[in-house]
């Protein structure tokens, strides 16, 4: 099963960790500044090219933890590029041509059921279909990066709501994992009545954000391998790893 303890170790054992954290803390801190300055036209310019980065590394991140490499984020540029090109390449028609159906799903598809939060409800469900769709189609192809996979629909319709399921038990796992890494920095702020907004602790949460990626990456490649049907025949690559094994074999050296 799929560990965020096994993500978290991960992230502070993988090659130039430290390092990573910090150089790829500055760009979040710097957009957080700007959100936290009001300079929201900035923020919204600026916060958009922080997701583009932050798709590249977390693609290249699974891709790696898929091969058993020793690094998860990549310090590569050119890794980047590539991880991030075929990305937009599989994801861009992933969110029109779904998010098209959602939107008329939820819009022109009236429920007959006169009870309260129905429609809510309703609502729920047909987007949450929709993301997990998408988020298969994404970690089929982040695997070994072949753009093919993200279009195997046999593959993620079948394994859509397994992984919507693992990605829900994910979340209230990664809240905990932040109040448990926050928590503590935000009260002795609080106790010495230094403001949130000070520059020490934006630096720590966006160091902390690194972190986030590290461990979303690392979890998300877990459980691809874990939930995603199918054998590695329906690939081009016939490379079989065990993510969770091997991550232990990374944490002790080998």
């Amino acid at each position: 099963m799929a560990s965020i303890i096994d993500a978290f170790n991960e992230s502070l054992n993988e090659n130039q960790a430290y390092v990573k954290i910090v150089l790829f803390a500055i760009p979040i801190y710097f957009v957080a500044d700007l959100f936290l300055v009001g300079k929201m036209a900035q923020f919204t310019f600026w916060g958009a090219i922080l997701a583009v980065l932050v798709l590249g590394l977390l693609t290249q991140g699974i891709h790696n933890v898929r091969l058993n490499r020793s690094e998860v984020l990549t310090l590569n540029p050119i890794d980047w590029v590539v991880a991030l090109s075929k990305a937009i390449i599989v994801l861009t028609p992933q969110f029109l041509i779904f998010g098209s159906i959602g939107y008329f799903l939820t819009t022109k598809i009236t429920i007959p059921i006169d009870l309260p939060h129905v429609p809510m409800i309703y609502s729920v469900i047909v987007w949450s279909i929709v993301f997990s769709i998408i988020l298969t189609s994404y970690l089929s192809f982040a695997k070994y990066l072949k753009v093919l996979q993200g279009f195997n629909y046999k593959v993620i319709f079948e394994s859509c709501i397994d992984v919507l399921v693992s990605f829900l038990f994910f979340l209230p796992q990664l809240i905990f994992a932040n109040v448990v890494l926050i928590g503590p920095v935000m009260y002795l702020f609080f106790v010495f009545n230094v403001p949130y907004t000070h520059w020490g602790f934006v630096a720590y949460c966006s160091a902390i954000g690194v972190i986030n990626i590290s461990i979303l990456a690392n979890y998300l490649a877990q459980s691809g391998y874990e939930q995603i049907k199918g054998n590695n025949e329906d690939y081009q690559d016939n490379c079989q790893i065990n993510v969770i094994d091997d991550a232990a074999e990374r944490l002790n050296g080998h």
